[in-house]
């Protein structure tokens, strides 16, 4: 692809991706070629007329990926955007046009529906499930970790496999014009059945590719983890990181155990949670909340103290809307704990958006309601709140 006389590799090529809305704000990320240089991303609205631009510069620290950060925007609009090299104004990288835009959040709480999928598993290979969330027109796509599989603590690794997802034609088209975030799981996480402990010496690599190619608001506390939330008026969704701060420090419900989330992302989501307006709460994460039955560690049966005093911990504020979301186990699954949260507590597995199953954990559970051992799947869940009467 030639610009004013460059020539940009098309495999270095990243995005244009919208990453996290609000009402108010969005993010995104460009990395137009392997030069360090300056951007400006320019809004416009209906009319075409220009309403706000932002700065980012490219840099080897970020692996030459831009990340904006635009605030002050109106609820329920759509800006269509345009990105072009500062060091020369009449190189247009990305046309302001219909494949590049992106629709804010809105603020209310009683009125419209908000449609969202999630995915769990998938590798760098030709698959048609972007093409069918494209199809449903969700409002924003999930990857909930093992997005994409990664099995190093190599930098170079890592962001090279993180290119080569964000790359694949679908997802990238997708990416143009609907919020794509997420978490990880273990093996984005950088090791099989990883955790903070054991893998302690390479995460702050792993995570550093993380936040590279991801358009997030906010990345853990800033500079460990990766959890963080994004509100949608209707649905407000919690990315759960268990990976971590896993095995590092002691539960803050139980000192003589260790923890899966760590003290701040404990304070971080029981805040979160009580403060949350929205009728529906999401708290999704690659793990699973009940037990793999195999050999592994990482699901929240292993730290059943800190799952056990969150859910008690939501019947007693009486939190409402509270929906579980896990994924990792090559297994789709549904489950209902009658009453647990004071009300049905709904616990959906979404795995794999792969072909590789695993019939081994579709395991016994009094609380499952049905499951499917088959590959290409994903979740879309909607919030239909008009009406008197809530429904997810």
């Amino acid at each position: 692809v030639c610009f004013s006389g460059s020539f940009v590799k098309g495999n270095d090529v990243v995005g244009p991706l919208v990453g996290s809305i609000s009402s108010t704000s969005a993010c995104l990320l460009y990395r137009p070629s392997v030069t360090a240089q300056n951007l400006r991303l320019q809004l416009f609205d209906a009319q075409q007329n220009p309403v706000t631009s932002v700065d980012a510069k490219c840099s080897a620290e970020s692996d030459f990926v831009a990340h904006f950060v635009v605030s002050g925007l109106q609820p329920e609009t759509t800006y269509t955007y345009q990105v072009q090299r500062l060091e020369d104004s009449r190189a247009i990288l990305v046309k302001a046009d219909p494949t590049h835009q992106f629709t804010t959040a809105t603020r209310e709480r009683d009125s419209g529906v908000v449609v969202v999928s999630f995915v769990s598993c998938v590798d760098v290979e030709p698959t048609e499930i972007w093409d069918e969330m494209e199809s449903l027109e969700v409002d924003a796509v999930c990857l909930m970790g093992d997005t994409p599989y990664i099995d190093s603590s190599d930098l170079d690794v890592a962001r090279k496999k993180h290119r080569s997802f964000l790359q694949m034609p679908g997802l990238a088209r997708l990416g143009k014009t609907i919020p794509v975030v997420g978490v990880w799981d273990d093996h984005d996480f950088g090791k099989n059945n990883g955790n903070g402990l054991n893998l302690l010496e390479g995460k702050s690599r792993t995570r550093q590719a993380f936040v590279n190619y991801r358009a997030h608001a906010s990345y853990g506390n800033g500079h460990e983890g990766v959890y963080h939330k994004m509100d949608l008026g209707a649905m407000e969704i919690f990315f759960l990181d268990p990976r971590y701060f896993s095995q590092t420090e002691p539960s803050p419900v139980d000192a003589s155990q260790p923890t899966c989330f760590g003290r701040q992302q404990w304070e971080w989501l029981l805040r979160g949670l009580r403060e949350s307006k929205a009728k529906f709460k999401v708290l999704a994460m690659g793990a699973i909340w009940q037990d793999k039955k195999n050999s592994e560690t990482d699901d929240m049966f292993t730290y059943w103290y800190e799952r056990d005093a969150l859910l008690d911990f939501i019947k007693r504020e009486q939190i409402s809307g509270v929906t579980l979301l896990g994924g990792d186990i090559h297994v789709a699954r549904h489950l209902k704990h009658p009453g647990r949260v004071g009300y049905d507590l709904h616990d959906f597995v979404i795995s794999p958006g792969h072909e590789r199953t695993i019939t081994g954990l579709d395991v016994y559970h009094p609380s499952l309601l049905w499951s499917l051992v088959e590959g290409r799947q994903f979740l879309t869940l909607t919030a239909d709140v008009r009406g008197d009467k809530p429904r997810l």
